[in-house]
């Protein structure tokens, strides 16, 4: 794990960020935690953020260590596991490009982190430490205000996303899955590229791998798709679209 210091990008004597930096952390900037900060108030928060850098498989964070920072991913994958008493490894989620985590625990003084977080895969991230995110919100009650917004926001759509897991059959959802990254769109036909292993997929899904597999297979039986190592093309969106 490689951690690198972002003084570097930022033009500390001058008072502002430099527009570098800017650009590079424009993703970060339109994230629901940080879209209803002023912009001096992002320009001094970027000043304690770090940039980190994972290879597959690095551990950034132990199940109950002490939760000093929460994260947000410039490129890449983690995954968020719990280990049961039985040794069995469960991933709660797999969390990729744009998307921040632990920021729930931020609010938690003195708390600890409640699961694991490994790299699938190269990546980097930007840690963010809790103390200095809360003190720009106490300080701003109509930044504190936009983010309860932006949180209600976003807590719809998870629960949205849990009446879906909880309704829908194992083929609506692989089906939703598959609908929701779709990078190429041609008339009725499309293109999804697949980023995750498939163990991944299946967990995510709350399905076995052999499931996946089965149903996969079922799709391509039935010529709706085409699977091309990371790559699967639809035939037909109209077709699959009524098992959505």
């Amino acid at each position: 794990m490689q951690i690198l210091s972002l003084a570097g990008d930022a033009d500390v004597t001058e008072g502002s960020v430099d527009d570098r930096a800017t650009r590079k952390f424009e993703s970060l900037r339109q994230h629901y935690l940080f879209a209803g900060l002023e912009p001096d108030e992002f320009d001094a928060l970027l000043r304690a953020i770090s940039e980190i850098r994972l290879e597959k498989g690095d551990i950034l964070f132990h199940q109950g260590d002490r939760a000093d920072y929460f994260y947000f991913v410039d490129i890449g994958h983690v995954e968020l596991n719990l280990i049961a008493p039985t040794g069995q490894k469960k991933v709660l989620e797999v969390v990729g490009p744009d998307r921040a985590f632990a920021e729930a625990v931020a609010f938690m003084r003195g708390s600890k982190y409640p699961v694991t977080c490994e790299a699938l895969s190269d990546t980097t991230l930007y840690r963010i430490p809790n103390h200095a995110y809360l003190n720009l919100i106490q300080e701003s009650p109509d930044a504190c205000m936009r983010l309860l917004a932006d949180i209600s926001r976003q807590l719809h759509a998870r629960v949205r996303e849990i009446e879906r897991l909880t309704v829908q059959n194992a083929r609506d959802r692989l089906v939703s899955y598959l609908l929701d990254h779709v990078v190429e769109k041609n008339g009725d036909e499309a293109m999804i590229r697949v980023e995750l292993p498939r163990h991944i997929i299946a967990a995510r899904l709350s399905i076995t791998p052999e499931t996946l597999s089965r149903l996969l297979r079922n799709l391509t039986d039935e010529r709706l798709l085409t699977i091309e190592d990371r790559v699967i093309y639809v035939h037909s969106l109209s077709r699959l679209r009524p098992y959505d």
